[in-house]
């Protein structure tokens, strides 16, 4: 790869001006403490009472209630999370239902943990509830839906109202569980209400902290439909530290939303995103993208391949995923046909500016 390539392929925050401050007063504060020999030696499983506390706290802001912490989990990110769920839920026996492009790790996960995965088509409101109908209804294994609702990954949809109660309503008539990921749901104003509040019993709930305060910072919060659910998640894999919450970085997030930087930061990581989308949607020729939600990404589609359209555009020195990056099967299908832009992981503006004009040059080719 060109060593002066642009990189709008990565959907990660930008960086904040205050943030670096106050990561180190608060670091400061925390390793000064008096007990802060035994808070950093000490492993986390399922996080301390306070971890839980501020994952209950932070998760709020979009549930519109705070949980029982009974019912949290706080794990070394959101990876972690699905590699835990999708192994006690699905197993090997089961099949995970997913959009039909979804988080590029589905695939590796399928792999390894050896559960099957189905694409479920979708359309521009998102995952379509009667192609996710037909595959509870057909599909004889046990079924669990893993599903991006809020600026989904890669095509930035947001789920209508209509559409979430859609999807609980088919979850429960075929009791199907559900895994609701929020990464970037606190980058929309008032987005459809989360299906964990819709179908409670039913869904996993996770949201972390990388896309929308610091992308270093690996900690994510598991609400699970009830607290002995957490406790049966605990009792199989409590004993596996790998994917603890480490103890700085739990305190760290603690600090950062008791005292309001994690709140800060993503409210103007939402102003720079809504800054820089608007600067894609100019450069682009596309007004409809500044429309859209105030996430990390914008899907592009395209009438050529965009596999071919994403290699010219490496060859120009711009790095862009294309659909079938994000594919749930590995089989290629004509809503892939589009590129993924991040437009937050350059630093520099003008490089942002330059990358997005060589792509318009190559997508109207």
């Amino acid at each position: 790869m060109r060593k002066d390539v642009i990189d709008l392929s990565r959907a990660v925050p930008p960086i904040v001006a205050n943030l670096e401050a106050s990561l180190a007063s608060s670091m400061d504060e925390r390793i000064h403490r008096n007990d802060a020999g035994g808070l950093l030696r000490t492993n986390r499983p399922r996080g301390t009472e306070e971890d839980r506390r501020a994952g209950a706290e932070w998760i709020s802001r979009r549930l519109a209630f705070v949980p029982d912490i009974d019912r949290m989990i706080v794990t070394n990110g959101t990876l972690n999370v699905l590699f835990l769920l999708l192994n006690q839920l699905v197993n090997k026996s089961g099949t995970l239902l997913t959009e039909e492009m979804t988080y590029p790790n589905m695939q590796a996960l399928s792999r390894i943990l050896g559960f099957n995965i189905r694409g479920i088509p979708m359309d521009p409101g998102g995952l379509k509830p009667d192609a996710f109908e037909d595959a509870c209804r057909t599909i004889n294994t046990n079924k669990v839906l893993y599903t991006i609702p809020t600026v989904q990954n890669p095509t930035a949809t947001v789920m209508s109202a209509e559409r979430r109660i859609a999807i609980a309503t088919i979850a429960r008539r075929y009791n199907v569980l559900i895994i609701e990921d929020e990464a970037q749901a606190l980058m929309v104003e008032n987005p459809g209400p989360p299906i964990a509040t819709l179908a409670p019993e039913l869904t996993w709930y996770v949201m972390g902290l990388a896309k929308t305060v610091v992308m270093g910072m690996r900690v994510a919060f598991l609400m699970a439909p009830r607290a002995q659910d957490a406790d049966a998640l605990m009792d199989k894999y409590g004993k596996m530290s790998m994917w603890f919450v480490a103890a700085l970085q739990a305190e760290l997030a603690q600090a950062f939303i008791a005292n309001g930087t994690a709140h800060d930061a993503t409210t103007r990581i939402r102003q720079i995103a809504a800054s820089r989308r608007a600067i894609a949607a100019d450069i682009l020729q596309r007004p409809d993208l500044a429309k859209g939600p105030l996430g990390l990404h914008v899907w592009v589609p395209t009438r050529s391949n965009a596999s071919d359209l994403a290699s010219e555009a490496l060859a120009a020195g711009v790095l862009v995923r294309p659909g079938i990056q994000f594919a749930a099967e590995p089989a290629l299908t004509k809503a892939m046909q589009g590129l993924r832009i991040s437009y937050c992981e350059t630093r520099d503006e003008d490089d942002l500016r330059r990358g997005l004009t060589i792509l318009a040059r190559i997508i109207s080719a």
